[in-house]
Order: structure tokens, then sequence, then C-alpha cells
């Protein structure tokens, strides 16, 4: 009888042992699929080419041989595009750009609407020179001029595993809604790429602030401080005096005009 009991009780542990085996080699298998998954979700970081990306985007956008200005229905949902007053005419509003994150993929947009307000309605500039897709740029007026100047933003793969960051300077005629991209004069150097960051006008001048750059491994903010030269077509970096309080690292913050800078 003992030895019957004995045996009876080796059987439950040799059971035993064995569901829990083969639980833990379901767990493992479990594991292996989901690092599977997980790696073919981060395989978009290698597999895009986000230079090859835009140079497509620039190529497409050569199939608009002029500026045309169509009646639109309002903008699509976004995040972090740039809207702006026109300085050339009181009743109309420029939306640019922006980002739609539908919780798998990324889309950027690089299309210009124009809002009335006395009319309410919408209308869809196209151009065969309008920088490319991105969000988190920054624009605003000319103090000296009615044009619209725009610096930087981001792009990035479709789910966001690879991003890029721009450092082109454009302007932008309010009243014949054309772009034109802007080169400093000389060897002038000018602000690294970011996006983030923020612009205003004052007297014949741009200044901008702050921002960050992503490489996907770090985020670096930065405070730098750059003036542009709407007359002269350059830019500047102030050197600050070093007992002067400079603010700290930061992006998406406000920045405003004032009589005497921002």
């Amino acid at each position: 009888m003992a030895k019957d009991k004995k045996a009876k009780s080796g059987d439950k542990k040799a059971a035993k042992a064995a569901k829990a085996a083969k639980q833990e080699k379901k767990a493992g298998k479990k594991e292996k699929k989901i690092s599977s998954k997980n790696k073919d979700e981060d395989s978009d970081a290698e597999s895009v080419d986000l230079d090859a990306v835009l140079a497509q985007y620039a190529k497409e956008q050569e199939q608009y041989h002029a500026i045309t200005e169509v009646a639109s229905d309002s903008p699509s949902p976004r995040t972090s595009s740039t809207l702006l007053a026109n300085p050339g005419n009181e009743n109309e509003l420029f939306m640019y750009g922006g980002e739609y994150f539908n919780g798998a993929t990324a889309q950027f947009y690089n299309d210009l609407f124009i809002y009335n307000v006395k009319q309410d309605t919408w209308k869809k500039v196209t151009s065969p020179n309008s920088p490319l897709p991105r969000s988190g740029h920054s624009w605003c007026r000319a103090a000296n001029t009615k044009d619209v100047y725009l610096f930087g933003g981001e792009f990035s793969s479709p789910k966001q595993g690879t991003f890029y960051h721009y450092n082109d300077f454009w302007r932008l005629d309010p009243m014949t809604r054309e772009w034109t991209r802007v080169e400093s004069k000389g060897k002038a150097s000018s602000p690294p790429a970011r996006s983030g960051h923020r612009m205003v006008g004052f007297k014949q001048y741009i200044i901008l602030f702050g921002g960050f750059q992503d490489t996907s491994a770090t985020t670096k903010y930065l405070n730098d401080l750059w003036i542009y030269d709407c007359t002269n077509f350059v830019w500047h970096a102030p050197r600050l005096q070093s007992a002067r309080a400079v603010p700290d690292a930061r992006s998406s913050f406000s920045f405003l005009p004032h009589d005497q800078g921002a």
C-alpha cells in the first residue's frame, strides 16, 4: 500500500513537472513571437531611406507647373501645423503643414490652406516649389515687409523609427502665394536643423530661438539665439553677455513680438 501511494505521488510530480515544462515552452514560443513581431515593427527604422522618400516627394511636386488656388474642404485633422494672419490681406489666414498619427503610422503634409474669414471658405494652394512635408516648423511675417518666412521642422518614417530635421529657410509672398528658398549671402553660418523652435519679426530682423533635434537615439534641446537680417540677407548668432540670464533649452514655447524685440 505504501509503495502504491509512493508511486502515485511520483506520477503526480512527474505530470506536474511535464505540465510546467510544457507551459514554459509555450511561453518561450509566445515571447519569441512577440520579439519577432516587435522586430518587424522596429524594422521601419532600418528599411526606410528618408532622403529617398523626400526626393520622391520633390519629384511628385514637379507635376505642378504653376501655382494653383482652388476651393477646398477644411483641412484634414493634424497637429504641429502653423497658422498665421495674412500680412497682405486682413480677411485671410494661412495654414501650412503638420502631421497626423493614426496610432500606427504618421503622415506629414506640405499643403498651404487659406481661410477667408468673411466668406467662411477654404482654398488649397499647390505649387511646384513648395517646402517638403513637415511639422513642428516655425514661421512669422517680416516686420519691414509683408513677406512670410519659414524655417526648419521635422519629417519621419511612417512608424516614426527614423527622424529627419530640416534647416531650410523659405519666403512666401502672401499675395502671389509663391514660395522661394532663401539662401544666405557669402559664407555666413545659419541655424542648424531643428523643430519646435519659435520665430518673430522685429524691425528688419527675424528672431529665432530654441527647439530640439531628435536622432531617434537621443533628443537634444536647444537654447541658441539666431537673428536674420531681411535687408542684408544674412544670419547672425549674437554673443550674449555671459552674466546675462539666458532661458534654458526648450521647445514648443510661446514667443511674441515686442517693440524692443521678442
